[in-house]
């Protein structure tokens, strides 16, 4: 069936590089998946280009355009998603957009958390930041959003109900090439993240994975990401019939993480708060099970345990995460996980060409 838009454009207010990575995530990758639908897109960019620009997909222009009501009019676009993160920042750009006829759909990346305080002056910019981000919001025919971000706005007196009801789930871009193939899952689990990152908690993984090795003589592990020295010498310094098991793979390229997390039985996340984690998405889609632990900040990557999906641990420490991790392990060996109807299941709510087509059909 044809589609009643034509022209659905993406916009990232932020001049990255629009290379070949750009395009297997967020905004290129929502672009390239409207292409692959049948949508006229490009990704619309504030200047300067960059040589590894992939020209023909994207549009630059002066960051001052993106405000303007008439340049947005003189586009002929007919909907834009505008990755915004839900900051006040860009409001004049939300605000251009819509006042220029065109269908605004906000991507918000949510972790369950916005801004809390109890201090005064916290609390009035508390209330300040909320204020701004409830007319940003307003200006949205649709807000692609997770549950969880729904929830939390329909019981918060800034935004409510009004907010609430835009939002459709497409907590983030998924590449549909992230599926299960069949491939017979392994005792395997996947650690995916740029282990350079405090963010990312690498002492707390290694402490985990030293467990998990020393606990469980059969289990393999992939660490996936860019690695410090430090993670390095303490691999070096594991046992040999340890180190074995644990593979440093590195940074590694789109193309080759699917075939990854299809042997894999679990995924990983060690990180001290996320938005909504795609790595996680990707390996559901997989076929994999989530383990994480019970960190408030990381109330997406609880949302990902949801469907018989997952385990959270009991606490936020190392030994509580290795006992998660190894229940989903036996979950998997009493055959209470299959990867095909977790696959199947989150595939539907988590794969850009599934999520995306629902939200244009409700504005158009």
């Amino acid at each position: 069936m044809t589609p009643h838009f034509r022209k659905v454009y993406t916009c990232t207010p932020v001049a990255f590089h629009a290379n070949a990575r750009f395009f297997t995530r967020d905004t290129g990758l929502i672009s390239r998946t409207l292409r692959e639908l049948g949508y006229e897109s490009k990704t619309i960019m504030p200047l300067p280009w960059h040589a590894d620009d992939e020209a023909e997909n994207i549009i630059r222009t002066d960051a001052r355009n993106l405000r303007s009501t008439a340049w947005w009019k003189s586009t002929g676009v007919e909907a834009v998603v505008l990755y915004s993160w839900g900051d006040p920042r860009y409001t004049l750009i939300a605000r251009a957009i819509h006042q220029a006829g065109i269908k605004l759909i906000l991507q918000l990346d949510f972790n369950g958390h916005f801004l809390k305080a109890t201090k005064f002056p916290r609390l009035l910019r508390e209330y300040v930041v909320n204020l701004l981000r409830s007319q940003h919001l307003g200006y949205a025919d649709a807000i692609a959003a997770s549950p969880i971000a729904k929830v939390y706005l329909r019981g918060h007196k800034m935004y409510g109900p009004t907010i609430a009801d835009k939002c459709y789930t497409m907590p983030t871009a998924v590449d549909s090439r992230f599926t299960y193939s069949g491939t017979p899952k392994e005792r395997r689990i996947i650690c995916v993240g740029n282990w350079e990152d405090p963010i990312k908690r690498p002492a707390f993984m290694r402490e985990t994975m030293q467990l998990l090795l020393e606990a469980d003589t059969e289990l393999r592990i992939d660490l996936c990401g860019p690695f410090s020295a430090a993670c390095e010498s303490w691999w070096l310094n594991l046992p040999p019939a340890q180190r074995e098991r644990l593979h440093l793979l590195g940074a590694v390229s789109h193309a080759e993480l699917p075939a990854l997390y299809n042997r894999a039985q679990v995924s990983v996340c060690t990180s001290e708060s996320e938005g909504t984690h795609g790595v996680s998405a990707e390996a559901l889609c997989c076929g994999c099970s989530v383990a994480t632990t019970n960190r408030e900040h990381l109330r997406m990557v609880h949302w990902y345990t949801t469907r018989d999906s997952g385990s959270i641990a009991d606490d936020d420490t190392p030994a509580a995460l290795t006992a998660a991790i190894q229940a989903e392990l036996d979950a998997w060996q009493c055959r209470k996980r299959d990867a095909h109807r977790i696959a199947q299941s989150w595939q539907q709510v988590l794969h850009t060409a599934n999520t995306l087509p629902r939200i244009l059909q409700a504005i158009q």
